[in-house]
């Protein structure tokens, strides 16, 4: 495949992951490890856990995961792409959207709209966290293997904390790392 196929395929996937990004770039998170991983093999699966911890580490927008991939997959060029396929789309729609439902703010169809989609976004989130937590497992280093669960457990344990507790997401960053060094 030459380059300008693999950019014009980026901008085509992408785009369309945008539209259905709902939460953010995080909510899409299932979707691209479908493409990027199983159907395309632009990543493999231990990359695709990376990118998605160092774009989750990283200062800025959540979304830094599809240049990221893009960028694994085709350098500067495909993460330049990827990136304007992924603004582009959903800005447009979250522009003309949100200037629809402000003109009709007192419909009871755009309050039913507004309502129902908090349930989507937190199902989207859910299932980005599902598949990260499947996706860690097993790529998870070979020592590390032979407790069960032990990434679901520890999942599920910094989830938990976190939610508890008052203290900054750079503690648990910190804990994952101290957690990896010793695995």
């Amino acid at each position: 495949m030459n380059d300008e196929s693999v950019l014009l395929q980026l901008a085509v996937r992408i785009a369309g992951l945008s539209l259905v990004a709902v939460g953010g770039g995080n909510a899409l998170i299932p979707a691209l490890h479908d493409e990027a991983v199983s159907t395309l093999h632009w990543v493999s699966e231990a990359r695709f856990v990376e990118a998605v911890g160092l774009s989750q580490a990283a200062p800025g927008p959540n979304m830094l995961l599809i240049p990221l991939i893009a960028w694994q997959t085709a350098g500067v060029a495909g993460a330049t792409v990827a990136l304007v396929a992924f603004l582009l789309p959903s800005s447009t729609i979250a522009i003309l959207g949100s200037r629809f439902l402000a003109r009709h703010e007192r419909s009871p169809l755009v309050a039913a709209f507004k309502w129902a989609l908090r349930p989507v976004t937190g199902g989207l989130m859910v299932s980005s966290a599902v598949v990260l937590i499947e996706t860690a497992a097993r790529t998870w280093p070979e020592p590390a293997k032979f407790v069960p669960g032990l990434v679901t457990l520890l999942a599920v344990g910094v989830a938990v904390a976190s939610v508890r507790s008052k203290l900054n997401p750079l503690v648990w960053l910190a804990a994952a790392a101290l957690i990896g060094v010793l695995v």
